[in-house]
């Protein structure tokens, strides 16, 4: 006979699969949310690992019998500037029906004018020298449908010009317009200001050399055979090169230069700073031999493009020599015009367009984690600077900064968080008994509720201050601590002897913390009269390293922030020691210390470590305590006394600034996917070493 079900058995079974189909969904949805997170990082980053390629798109037909003067993008419905061989200038605009130039305007002028032109900060410049001397600036302009001329500088060259001109140059910049005009015997170099015309000054070179104007630092580059010359108004610096020079091509910013060599080399020269003085010093060779007719960089990226003289566009990096790729071409390239990622190739033929992939991905291992040398630096280093001043600058992309930032905060930190968290641990779960033990386990896991953005803000606001005043004494309070504690632990035994037996455990919490203020007061009263005879001028003033925001102010913010988390599991593991293992040791005469040693730590480790590694895991994964109180210097510097810049507090101040697509937000996000395996692979690597210490210690 079978009996049936009582009703609120079924009930309770119902709720019971309910309960449970809940919970594995919810567990589902939580691994569902964690691999949608991965991927969407390594979909991210994943293009930080292609390499760049060129796609030829269109072609047009370049008019007979005219010389180009200056490339635009003709995609985007710009108009090239052409002369013909009667000195006229034409402006061709490209047809959307077909690969067809129309002529947009005419500008008809004499023969008696030279005419040059250029790009500049997006601005396109027409520049005439007419045999009087006279120089025209003027800006072409696009006015609805029209081209207009802008004129925005004129002088008159002086002393007059020589009889035969061989060939003449222009350069500019921000500030200084730059005219060189090649004489038999002489350069005659003529620098006048852009914002006050009557500011200039004139140089004149040897005029059996060749010439390249560096006018963003008023400087001259001047070469023949090996040797060369970067001359400026404040000094001359001759080099020597293994092989005869070829060919020179500057770097936007104009503090560094390409110098083709002869037999192939190509070199970077870099400037720098030494006591007022832009000095130059090789930087690298280039892994391949390579005939340069012109390179250009890529406007705000490391990427660069070389046109050779062996029918090749070459990709490479602009901080590191490093070559991508070399693409041979169907046409022999007289030059190009880059802009974005499109590239504008011409011969007297033809103008080919060329689509640059992966643009925007480009980046190496080397620039990442090995030290670069970047303009304007005396020697490589390792350097975070993702904003720069101008766009012609560099950006610098070096995560080791970031990285031992983050190191070096999440250690400090554990270096005060561990024997505050284990010794309270120790104390709570071991010496103290179950009723005192109830109220001080809640009070200390409370600390965890507190946001950590407040703690960053009292450290910020209070910490910060008292650090830099009374460091010393802080420095004295920290290190007599630990001996008075171990004084008083001695004195603790004897003084419970005159005691009743409810008193004789617990009563010495009582006596600790008067002690530890009466501590504190006397290393800061002695601290400060030592600091103020040792420093009278301030603290640590000869230390040029030195920051308010440093990593002693970090150990004890984040410090006492992680102390909880270390605490709580510490905690659990040494009071869930069995009873009898205790007793077993009480037994055969060992003390409570003995037995603490010897038997409760040593079975409560594996525990002890997991919550070591747990708390590692915490602070470097900390955002708003070390974005408050750190000074975010991005240096990679292991000084305790200086600045640091973490990984999440880059994240936290860059990221909502970079533009989606970058190379900027890429990386980015390839330093939120290093934080996602660290804290993956601590966590990973502390389980499976506490679960080998539990199996070692149950079997010992």
């Amino acid at each position: 006979m079978q009996l049936s079900q009582h009703p609120s058995h079924q009930g309770r079974a119902w709720r019971d699969r309910f309960a449970g189909r809940i919970i594995t969904i919810g567990g589902l949805m939580v691994l569902i949310t964690l691999g949608v997170l991965i991927w969407h990082l390594l979909y991210v980053t994943t293009p930080l690992l292609l390499s760049p390629a060129l796609q030829p798109v269109k072609n047009w037909t370049v008019p007979d019998n005219e010389n180009l003067l200056l490339l635009e993008d003709l995609s985007a419905g710009r108009a090239i500037l052409s002369m013909t061989d009667a000195c006229q200038l034409n402006l061709y605009q490209s047809e959307e029906s077909h690969n067809a130039l129309n002529l947009l305007k005419t500008i008809p002028q004499t023969c008696q004018l030279s005419t040059k032109a250029l790009h500049h900060g997006g601005e396109r410049y027409l520049f005439q020298l007419g045999a009087d001397g006279l120089v025209r600036m003027e800006r072409l302009i696009r006015v609805a449908t029209r081209i207009e001329r802008m004129q925005e500088l004129s002088f008159l060259v002086r002393p007059a010009l020589p009889e035969q001109i061989l060939q003449w140059q222009v350069a500019l910049s921000e500030r200084w317009l730059a005219v060189a005009i090649q004489a038999e015997k002489t350069w005659h170099i003529h620098w006048v200001s852009r914002d006050r015309p009557l500011q200039n000054f004139t140089q004149e070179l040897d005029g059996s050399g060749q010439l390249l104007l560096l006018p963003s630092v008023t400087t001259a580059l001047w070469y023949e055979d090996n040797q060369a010359v970067f001359s400026s108004p404040q000094s001359n610096q001759q080099i020597q090169t293994s092989s005869s020079i070829e060919s020179v091509s500057a770097f936007p910013d104009h503090k560094a230069v390409l110098i083709g060599l002869k037999d192939g080399e190509v070199q970077k020269w870099s400037s720098f700073n030494q006591q007022g003085q832009f000095v130059y010093q090789p930087v690298y060779s280039m892994p391949d031999t390579l005939s340069v007719r012109q390179m250009q960089m890529v406007s705000g990226k490391d990427l660069g493009v070389i046109l050779t003289d062996n029918q090749e566009l070459v990709l490479f990096l602009g901080s590191t020599g490093e070559i991508l790729k070399r693409q041979p071409l169907r046409m022999q390239g007289q030059g190009f015009f880059l802009t974005g990622n499109r590239l504008f190739l011409h011969d007297n033929k033809q103008i080919e367009q060329w689509q640059i992939e992966h643009a925007s991905s480009i980046v190496s291992f080397e620039s990442l984690w090995s030290k670069v040398w970047y303009h304007g630096y005396a020697e490589p280093d390792y350097i975070w600077q993702s904003t720069t001043s101008a766009d012609s600058s560099q950006a610098k992309y070096s995560l080791v900064p970031l990285v031992i930032g983050s190191l070096k905060a999440a250690l400090v930190a554990l270096i005060v968080a561990i024997p505050l968290a284990l010794g309270a641990a120790v104390y709570t779960a071991y010496f103290v008994p179950d009723s005192l033990r109830n109220w001080l386990k809640p009070s200390i896991e409370m600390l965890e509720a507190v946001p950590s953005v407040v703690i960053g803000f009292i450290a910020a606001i209070w910490l910060i201050p008292v650090v830099e005043d009374h460091l010393l004494a802080i420095i004295l309070f920290v290190w007599s601590l630990p001996i008075a504690l171990i004084l008083s632990a001695f004195l603790q035994k004897p003084v419970s002897r005159w005691l009743s037996l409810k008193w004789q455990s617990g009563w010495e919490l009582l006596m600790a913390v008067p002690l530890v203020m009466v501590l504190g007061w006397v290393a800061f009263a002695l601290g400060g009269e030592l600091q103020a005879h040792l420093w009278p001028q301030g603290w640590l003033t000869d230390s040029h390293n030195y920051s308010s925001k440093n990593a002693i102010v970090v150990a004890l913010a984040l410090g006492i922030a992680i102390v909880p988390s270390i605490y709580s599991l510490a905690e659990d593991a040494i009071y869930e020691v069995p009873t009898h293992l205790r007793q077993a040791s009480f037994a055969l005469g060992a003390t409570r210390s003995q037995t603490l040693r010897y038997v409760v730590l040593v079975a409560a480790y594996p525990g002890i470590f997991s919550s070591v590694m747990l708390g590692l895991s915490r602070a470097f994964g900390e955002t708003m305590i070390v974005l408050m109180v750190t000074g975010n210097t991005p240096v990679a510097d292991w000084d305790p006394f200086s600045g640091l810049r973490a990984l999440t507090a880059n994240l936290a101040i860059e990221l909502p600034e970079a533009e989606v697509g970058s190379i900027h937000y890429r990386i980015l996000f390839f330093t939120a996917l290093l934080l996602f395996a660290f804290t993956f692979v601590i966590n990973t690597f502390a389980e499976l070493i506490r679960g080998r210490l539990r199996r070692h210690y149950q079997s010992v």
